[in-house]
């Protein structure tokens, strides 16, 4: 080898190894950034799904509380549909008894 090649290898090692020594540190802190991003990422995902959950509960209590009263007033109008048609049919059953 000549020993303008040996320079010129030389050169090329001391090149990437200060690229490697100047650019590692920001290297591994840009690792640890995305690190304790994902974390923090995870951390947000389980807040905001335990949120929604809570969410809808209340939503699903809510309809049933409404279906729990709406089954309540038909049952109502349904007692007071049979007693108006039984007061219907007393009313017939009188007319018929009296015009006989």
């Amino acid at each position: 080898m000549s020993p303008e090649t040996v320079t010129a290898l030389m050169g090329a090692v001391g090149v990437i190894g200060g690229a490697a020594v100047t650019s590692g540190p920001s290297y591994l802190a840009s690792r640890r950034t995305r690190r304790a991003a994902r974390e923090e990422g995870e951390a947000t995902r389980d807040a905001v799904g335990t949120a929604l959950d809570v969410a809808v509960a209340r939503i699903e209590g809510r309809i049933d509380g409404a279906v729990d009263e709406l089954r309540a007033g038909l049952h109502e109008v349904r007692d007071w549909q049979t007693s108006h048609t039984a007061e219907h049919v007393l009313i017939e059953h009188e007319r018929r008894t009296t015009d006989e």
